[in-house]
């Protein structure tokens, strides 16, 4: 039993990490690194002033953080229920697998919960936040899609590449955040 529930744990789990490192990942060591530059008047007049990159040239990382947090913002003003749901699955998907190895820990200490189901649990737990995670993420790509024909029509950046690997890293930080940070320990 114990061997079935740490395999139906490992599934999703496994998964995860390949999406995380597929989508999200690689795609940031790739694109993330591009030297890109950028109007800035262009893009505060586009985007405000609030969110906008620290100086007009740098990594698409950095471009793709500061596109994240407006297509973030745009995103709770305009549809705040599904904002706020997303941003309680992040923070449940945070709590549950510290809480279930507390409790399984205090279990084991009190005597009612055999040291051999530590894993499973732990495990089960990490899977039940990584698909609440996953399933959830949808609306935020749909986010960051609206901030990113918006960055194409506003014409800030200079050159087309510069503007694909913006585009590119922002949906790569999407994938990369979508996942519990139990996993920033082991996939950096």
């Amino acid at each position: 039993m114990v061997r079935f529930l740490i395999l139906i744990a490992a599934l999703p789990i496994i998964a995860a990490f390949v999406a995380r490192w597929w989508l999200g990942l690689r795609v940031l060591s790739s694109a993330g690194r591009r030297q890109c530059s950028c109007d800035l008047a262009l893009w505060e007049k586009s985007f405000g002033a609030e969110h906008s990159p620290p100086s007009k040239s740098g990594d698409a990382r950095i471009f793709a953080e500061a596109l994240r947090k407006n297509a973030l913002a745009d995103w709770k003003t305009r549809e705040p229920k599904a904002a706020a749901s997303r941003e309680g699955v992040r923070r449940f998907g945070m709590a549950v697998p510290p809480l279930a190895l507390m409790i399984v820990i205090l279990g084991i200490i009190v005597g009612r919960v055999p040291a051999i189901w530590a894993i499973p649990v732990f495990m089960l737990a990490i899977a039940f936040a990584v698909i609440s995670f996953y399933l959830s993420v949808a609306p935020e790509l749909k986010a960051m899609l609206l901030a990113s024909r918006r960055l194409r029509d506003s014409g800030v950046f200079h050159r087309r590449d510069d503007e694909d690997a913006v585009i590119a890293a922002t949906t790569a930080l999407v994938w990369k955040e979508s996942a519990p940070p139990v996993f920033n320990l082991i996939q950096r």
